[in-house]
């Protein structure tokens, strides 16, 4: 009997773990469940209602459920939902094929129905009653201007029916289904999601129910039909059909796999949204195409912090449509490029795959920069593909680091030179940099001090300095900001400069000699002056003896010869002596210096004589 107990404790523990799973099944009447531990539905049913599928607890479908309206499965994080060889399917699918387009065609076969019938195909609005939209069935064409349904006269007996569109209409306008009327009312139709077509993409207006997988959803070998689909964390798709289920919508956090699958039918331009960094596998599937993307990665937001307060940028080819424009930064060199809007998605995606299953990149660059007197400073990256991104110029950073005069001290009214050590320990060049000094809060007065450095370099910049007045005074040298830089100071200059030791200026001594001097001078030019007045009266004087004594030998001559012609031969004699006194100058002078006196007392004499 003791081998017995343990046996039919088994048996029963069995059975009780087998109840739970006969027993699940899908809420009813609209009804909430939470599911805590893991269940399974492997029977076809409807589901009209809310699941939670909790943090540990894993929820496996393999059978067809046809959802309600309205009806959803949330997994929470750390939950499963694992639907594998079942099927999900909205009860009021809601699609049509966008048709305004001159390449659209639709493709129809009913079957075996009839020789012949009607058919009727329905518009999702009434086509604008000015706007061209031709439709044509072989070689019948009707006008659908003005109308929500066109209708044809047509075989039904299996053959292929071919339906083209001819418009000049930019509101988008879907086909909603295709109808077949035969035998006196009897009618099929085929919806828009089961019509085979060409350059028409397959557009879902609404969801039919919700899933929000917080946690893991694996679709393997089955189909979701209507389904609104976000993720967060692993969505994988492996051999499944979506229909009518797109865009997968994958939040930052989310991983979406795409393994031999089918994505047909998307509210949206694109099958699967890839939110900022997100991550996807995409192989060997095939997605809605045409216009409608396989998938796309969609910035939340486009930022951009910088080092520049009010920094010019110019943006190119951005997102999918590839947009240009020009930007200032912030007050405090920030800036939102493009914000969370409906109307500036294409702004916001940077890559995708195409309906062709082609995968592009966005090849966009922005330029930041800012001129001064220093230099123009930018810097172009790649447009950043994640949601917020950073430019950092590089700068100039100027500083002086000592300002050496010569001396000590200074003579008042004369100047002063000296050095000013200026460096450049910033990333890029500054060029026509100008040093400005100061004595306290004044200007001094200084030679104009300009400098261009290179990254990393030092040089000695000469100066002159000129004071007016007596006393000590110390010389403050520092860069001039430009003032296009004014918002970034502390990033590209040492504000306070360098000051030089105390000089000490006085005025010049009066030299004493310097009057005796000018005395000595005028003295001189006095005396030169008279001694040169002097020898000009001796000469004239001299000449004026030596021609009174010429006029007396004359008298004397005329007076001894009384006879006419000797006395003109002794004028003529005379005149001659003259002549040769004048050319013979020096001994001349001189004899006639010796004689004249001789003459005189002579001529004194004989008169003498006569008295």
């Amino acid at each position: 009997m003791r081998t017995q107990k343990p046996v039919a404790a088994l048996i029963l523990a069995l059975l009780m773990l087998g109840l739970p799973l006969a027993a699940a099944q899908p809420p009813a009447g609209g009804d909430s469940t939470t599911i805590t531990e893991s269940e399974a539905w492997t029977e076809d049913g409807s589901m009209n209602g809310h699941v939670v599928v909790s943090d540990g607890a894993v929820l496996t479908v393999s059978a067809n459920i046809s959802m309600a309206t309205g009806s959803s499965i949330t997994v929470e994080n750390g939950g499963q939902l694992v639907l594998t060889n079942g099927a999900l399917l909205s009860d009021d699918l809601n699609a049509g094929l966008m048709v305004n387009s001159m390449f659209a065609s639709l493709s129809l076969n009913f079957g075996d129905l009839a020789d012949d019938g009607v058919l009727q195909l329905k518009f999702d609005h009434v086509i604008d009653a000015d706007s061209k939209m031709n439709v044509s069935l072989g070689n019948e064409t009707v006008n659908a201007s003005g109308v929500d349904t066109v209708q044809f006269d047509a075989p039904l007996n299996g053959t292929d029916l071919v339906i083209t569109f001819d418009s000049y209409y930019f509101t988008p306008t879907y086909v909603l289904w295709a109808k077949a009327i035969y035998g006196g009312g009897n009618t099929e139709t085929l919806l828009a999601q089961d019509i085979e077509a060409s350059d028409a993409p397959l557009y879902w207006f609404q969801s039919g129910f919700d899933i929000h997988a917080h946690g893991d959803l694996t679709v393997t070998s089955s189909t979701l039909s209507g389904a609104n689909l976000h993720c967060e964390a692993l969505c994988q798709f492996d051999s499944a059909e979506l229909v009518g289920s797109a865009p997968v919508d994958a939040a930052t956090t989310a991983t979406v796999s795409v393994i031999d699958s089918l994505i047909t039918g998307s509210r949206t331009d694109e099958d699967i949204i890839l939110h900022d960094e997100a991550t996807i596998v995409y192989t060997n599937s095939q997605g809605t195409g045409g216009t409608t993307d396989a998938w796309i990665r969609l910035l939340s937001e486009r930022t951009l912090t910088t080092n520049i307060p009010n920094g010019s940028l110019d943006i190119y080819d951005l997102g999918w449509g590839a947009a240009d424009w020009n930007d200032l930064t912030d007050e405090n060199g920030n800036i939102v490029l493009v914000d969370q809007g409906a109307t500036n998605e294409h702004k916001r995606i940077v890559a995708w795959m195409d309906g062709n299953g082609v995968e592009h990149q966005e090849d966009a660059s922005i330029t930041l920069s800012i001129s001064s007197s220093w230099g123009v400073f930018s810097s172009t990256i790649d447009a950043p593909t994640t949601s917020t991104g950073n430019i950092e110029l590089a700068l100039p950073f100027i500083q002086v680091s000592a300002v050496a005069p010569e001396t000590d001290v200074g003579v008042a009214n004369k100047s002063v030179s000296g050095m000013v050590t200026v460096s450049n320990t910033g990333t890029t060049d500054a060029s026509s940099i100008n040093i400005w000094c100061y004595e306290g809060d004044d200007i001094a007065d200084t030679t104009q001090l300009v400098v261009s450095l290179a990254p990393g370099e030092t040089k000695d910049v000469p100066f002159t300095w000129y004071v007016y007045s007596a006393g000590d005074a110390a010389l403050t040298c520092k860069p001039l900001l430009p003032s296009a830089l004014d918002g970034i100071a502390d990033l590209v200059v040492d504000a306070d400069g360098a000051t030089s030791s105390m000089v000490t200026w006085e005025y010049a001594e009066e030299v004493e000699e310097a009057p005796l001097l000018i005395w000595i001078v005028a003295i001189a030019g006095f005396m030169g002056l008279a001694l040169f007045i002097a020898s000009q009266s001796r000469k004239q004087e001299k000449e004026y003896v030596t021609y009174a004594e010429s006029d007396e030998d004359a008298d004397d001559t005329e007076d001894e010869e009384p006879e006419d012609e000797p006395k003109e031969e002794t004028e003529e004699g005379s005149d001659e002596a003259g002549d040769d006194a004048e050319d013979e100058e020096p001994e001349d002078s001189e004899e006639s210096d010796e004689a004249s006196p001789s003459s005189i007392y002579d001529l004194q004499s004989e008169d003498e004589d006569e008295d």
